[in-house]
């Protein structure tokens, strides 16, 4: 039902982007093709099953209007041995450039913040929960998914910006239901029985208005580093959730017993900063974001176990990167995430908000042209928890490349990386042939 709050804008954005693709223009540059063929191939040796396998298909279309802008238009396709074939449209969008002003219309991928793959300034564009394989098959964090929007930014002559952006309707992230089954069975499996807690969905969000979202960033220099301020006024990207349940006599006292898992979507406003610059040859960047949410009802409510908080939470993000005369790169960063785990948007039913720190690095190196190592670490400070990957890429040819990757957790029982060891303990390969 969401998805149909979006459909007519991304109509008509289509093709308000196919008109000008097929209009004749002044100084008009021919269309340029650009794509990926490939196969990815995922076997979790934990789970002893494969998670990838098929063909992927990525195809760009892009026709610059001279000075005047250009016309984007992106599809995506996959044919998996366990799927239906799927073709979906990503980024399809028109760029205006005037005198002062840049313009995008269009269905697109919003790229705020500063940091490297964990942006907290930057929830414009709904994210899935953090996966293995794709950080396998990509390299690095996957953008997030398209929205529809208009984005304008106004360069002032001082060399400062001002950036707003309106967004069309509210796309949830994906897999929300998956998510909520998945919390609805962890609790059913420790009640009598074992059965999983029945899930009420949360309703859609509603077309009278409140569903379209907006965001402003001022951009300038300050002592030779970017800084820029934002602030976001839309709905969470996954709703709120709380266990309901009746008190049952249990010798002196009342015993709570869970009878589902319901949900509700919410707006929030987010406050951000970041910043980003070096520090003699080395990059540097921070981010740092308050969330305020929609105060709702239903968390405070008697006879219920909160699975979300009302209360507001700080996020931030320090790190740095540096490329070595041997062409070794490197880049740290520490996460902070007030609002509990970076892999599970929900708190322990009834509990307070557990705050989380984490460590992630990465170092890339090529020994020889055509040939790229690379490893990826994100450690859980609280917990010790470790997921680590290793990823080679050998380029056959310009055009064609053959990747091989690795992925395993490293935890106790106690860590919140240990849910994820089926799902993250990984063998991937895959060949891509760009064009």
């Amino acid at each position: 039902m969401i998805r149909r709050h979006i459909a007519k804008p991304m109509v008509l954005v289509i093709l308000a982007v196919l008109l000008l693709a097929v209009t004749p223009a002044v100084e008009a540059q021919e269309a340029i093709l650009r794509g990926k063929l490939g196969y990815e191939l995922a076997y979790g040796y934990t789970a002893d099953e494969l998670v990838e396998n098929g063909l992927v298909l990525e195809l760009d279309v892009e026709r610059r209007l001279g000075s005047a802008g250009k016309v984007h238009v992106g599809f995506s396709g996959r044919l998996g041995a366990a799927a239906e074939p799927s073709v979906k449209l990503d980024e399809a969008y028109a760029d205006v450039y005037l005198a002062d002003v840049d313009l995008r219309l269009g269905r697109q991928v919003i790229n705020w913040g500063t940091a490297d793959g964990f942006n907290p300034t930057n929830v414009l564009n709904p994210r899935g929960p953090l996966s293995a394989a794709a950080l396998l098959a990509a390299g690095g964090m996957p953008g997030g998914t398209p929205v529809v929007a208009i984005q304008a930014s106004y360069y002032l002559p001082s060399g400062a910006s001002v950036t707003g952006v309106g967004i069309a309707g509210f796309v949830p992230a994906a897999g929300v239901d998956e998510l909520l089954k998945a919390v609805a069975a962890r609790i059913g499996a420790e009640l009598p029985g074992g059965a999983p807690l029945p899930v009420e969905e949360p309703a859609a969000v509603p077309s009278d208005g409140s569903q379209f979202e907006w965001a402003a960033r001022v951009e300038g220099l300050l002592a030779g580093h970017n800084v820029y301020v934002s602030y976001f006024r839309g709905w969470d990207d996954y709703p709120a959730a709380w266990v309901e349940g009746t008190l049952i006599p249990g010798g002196s006292d009342f015993l709570f017993l869970p009878t589902q898992v319901a949900a509700a979507y919410r707006k929030v406003h987010k406050l951000g900063l970041a910043t980003a610059g070096t520090v003699g040859d080395a990059g540097v960047w921070t981010e740092v974001a308050y969330t305020i949410p929609d105060e709702l009802p239903e968390l405070d409510a008697p006879g219920v176990l909160a699975l979300s908080s009302n209360d507001g939470y700080l996020e931030a993000v320090a790190g740095a990167d540096y490329t070595f005369g041997n062409g070794v790169f490197v880049s740290g960063q520490v996460i902070y995430n007030g609002g509990g785990s970076l892999l599970q948007p929900y708190k322990k039913p009834g509990a307070a908000v557990e705050p989380q720190t984490y460590v992630a690095g990465m170092v890339r190196y090529s020994p020889q042209p055509g040939h790229e190592l690379q490893g990826v670490v994100l450690v859980n400070a609280v917990d010790r928890g470790v997921l680590a990957m290793a990823r080679y890429t050998y380029e056959l040819t310009q055009s064609v490349s053959l990747t091989v990757g690795v992925s395993r957790v490293f935890a106790g029982a106690e860590s919140e990386f240990a849910a994820i060891k089926p799902q993250a303990n990984l063998a991937a390969a895959g060949i891509t042939v760009s064009f």
